[in-house]
């Protein structure tokens, strides 16, 4: 059995309601990562705006990874380029150590589609020196990570042409990245993945492999449910997968992870049973504990955790005895 995640007891953590500047029904999808100035945990956060219905990132602030401290009265990154006008959202925040910097992915949305879209900056709190990079895959694209390290010179990064997540290496973050790539894990039907995956976190890096949480969806027929699963890839080769979750690691059962009533953020001729959701987006150690941030019900932000060592140790078991679903 592998070790489960338990909900935090603080969820959710930020809600519409705690947005001050704009009238939001939807604070979800965040980005996560530990600032390396202040050791305090960041959410890049999907702010949907009630009156345009179009979204923006918020920042939240956390010291110990479980209460939000501080949420700011701002904009974090806002539509300023043409390729954003429609919407900015669901960021993923990547720690370059050794470039000590920081990548930010996001799904840039404008009459082009939604496109993978890239920001650098040194400093998570100095929007300021936020620099954009723009589109980086051609055509619509979603649900892009970035490996935290360089892996035989080349930048590894995850995203997804649907309805699968493939891997794609490129010598430079700055010039455009491949459409396409090595796939790695697809739909599988009749499974709580049966018509779509994508990366979740940015993956950590582990004595097992690259852990990496991905979320997968059901069909619209089935309920469009979203829940989360664990990825493990080789260290060496991440084209290699070890491990991926037979069963949902986390699925929508707590009330702030379903929505019945309509919502201006989602078409809910896709949710025929509501909005049930749980989409994973950061990942980050704090204490004995690896915490996931994710989105609940495209409304809150919620979080989850657990043990370290238990959670490498029955993944471990679990590769050992081949235990794990099938990829694609």
């Amino acid at each position: 059995m592998i070790a489960p995640l338990v909900r935090l007891d603080s969820n959710p953590l930020v809600r519409p309601k705690d947005i001050s500047f704009v009238r939001a029904s939807g604070a979800f999808n965040p980005g996560a990562t530990v600032d390396r100035a202040s050791d305090r945990v960041v959410l890049l956060v999907r702010v949907f705006e009630k009156a345009l219905r179009r979204s923006c990132l918020g920042l939240a602030l956390s010291a110990d990874g479980r209460r939000i401290d501080e949420i700011w009265d701002r904009p974090a990154v806002a539509r300023d380029a043409p390729y954003e006008h429609w919407g900015v959202e669901d960021a993923r925040i990547t720690y370059l150590e050794a470039e000590k910097r920081y990548a930010i992915t996001y799904t840039g949305y404008s009459r082009d589609g939604p496109r993978v879209c890239l920001i650098t900056t040194d400093d998570l709190l100095s929007p300021a020196r936020y620099k954009r990079h723009g589109p980086r895959i051609d055509g619509e694209n979603k649900n892009c990570v970035i490996f935290p390290e360089k892996i035989d010179g080349q930048y590894v990064i995850l995203h997804r042409p649907m309805p699968r997540m493939v891997l794609i290496r490129v010598p430079k973050l700055e010039k455009k990245w491949p459409a396409d790539g090595v796939p790695l894990v697809g739909p599988q039907p009749n499974t709580w993945r049966s018509s779509r995956v994508g990366a979740g976190a940015p993956p950590l890096r582990t004595e097992i492999g690259w852990l990496l949480p991905f979320h997968g969806a059901t069909s619209i027929e089935e309920g469009n449910v979203y829940s989360m699963g664990w990825c493990v890839l080789d260290l060496k080769n991440p084209e290699k997968v070890l491990y991926v979750s037979d069963t949902p690691a986390l699925t929508p059962e707590a009330p702030y992870e379903i929505t019945l009533n309509a919502i201006p953020q989602v078409d809910m001729a896709n949710f025929k049973t509501g909005v049930r959701v749980v989409f994973p987006q950061g990942l980050v150690e704090r204490g004995d504990d690896f915490v996931v941030y994710y989105g609940a019900a495209d409304v809150s932000v919620a979080g989850a955790s657990v043990n370290k060592r238990e959670l490498i140790s029955s993944l471990a078991d679990a590769i050992k005895k081949k235990t794990g679903g099938v990829p694609l």
